[in-house]
């Protein structure tokens, strides 16, 4: 029996998008109904607290909340989970990727502020290509400064638990990414690295969605039989390995990320098919 449904946001829960209501009208009806027969609706995603809080108020139904990659965890609308980098490790690793991998932008996510951009490992044209992609992001916009004094300053405090670098957007800087990813995991086993295509996304050791995952159905004493697990991106593969027979991945995903999941599916709202197999999903 299928208690909880975890699903991404980017690229799944919002796919298609909806510029208007953020979740697409098949996926809305979908999960409404589910959480109306008593199932939980689990949203794990790389955003923040600040961001992820407009979904229950879109869906019109209770969310629980994995965010920033696992670092924090919201059950019932309590905080069960909070963790953060370690200041000094931290600075450390900026400087070292800042001053060897010449990254074009850099970003910070902390407990205050979703982003914040590092000016001046950025260049301009990173910066006026960032700030044309939020003017038509709509209402999946995610607020951001802009500012090194804020960035060191959040670094200190120790409350900063995400790190995203831009390595660049043509595809030999892809590939040049997920090169630099490797070497870093090497070198600073003490966080986790996923590649993101011309991304880098950094987090505190331990948080990735999996663990995340894994401490929220704890939390409740739900067995990882009772769960399906949605993605479409590099993040997603460690839920996908470890609930490997319910994880399902967007057929817009690429290739090598499909082939971590068990199903392949066009939307989220698919699981209907399953859920509701008497029936005819629309």
């Amino acid at each position: 029996m299928t208690k909880v449904i975890a699903t991404d946001l980017d690229g799944t829960l919002f796919y298609p998008k909806s510029y208007v209501h953020m979740v697409p009208k098949k996926n809305r009806e979908f999960l409404q109904r589910f959480i109306r027969d008593g199932g939980r609706l689990v949203v794990v995603t790389s955003r923040h607290s600040s961001f992820t809080n407009k979904i229950a108020g879109k869906l019109g139904a209770p969310v629980d909340i994995i965010g920033t990659n696992g670092a924090y965890v919201v059950c019932d609308g309590k905080v069960i989970r909070e963790s953060y980098f370690d200041a000094e490790g931290l600075r450390k690793l900026v400087i070292d990727i800042r001053e060897n991998y010449d990254p074009k932008l850099m970003m910070v996510t902390s407990k205050r502020y979703p982003l914040i951009h590092m000016r001046a490992s950025t260049s301009l044209g990173a910066r006026i290509l960032y700030v044309i992609f939020e003017a038509f992001q709509g209402t999946y916009r995610e607020a951001w400064r802009s500012s090194d004094h804020l960035f060191f300053q959040e670094i200190s405090k120790g409350e900063a638990n995400k790190l995203m670098v831009l390595i660049g957007l043509s595809k030999r800087k892809q590939r040049l990414a997920k090169k630099i990813t490797e070497k870093l995991q090497q070198d600073y086993p003490e966080f986790e690295f996923c590649w993101l295509n011309q991304f880098i996304e950094i987090t505190p050791k331990g948080c990735n969605k999996a663990s995340g995952l894994s401490f929220y159905l704890d939390n409740l004493k739900i067995s990882e039989d009772n769960i399906k697990v949605v993605g479409d991106s590099g993040n997603d593969v460690p839920m996908f390995r470890l609930y490997q027979k319910q994880s399902y991945c967007m057929s817009h995903a690429p290739k090598e990320v499909q082939e971590e999941a068990a199903h392949v599916i066009d939307s989220v709202s698919d699981l209907g098919k399953e859920l509701y197999p008497s029936e005819d999903s629309k």
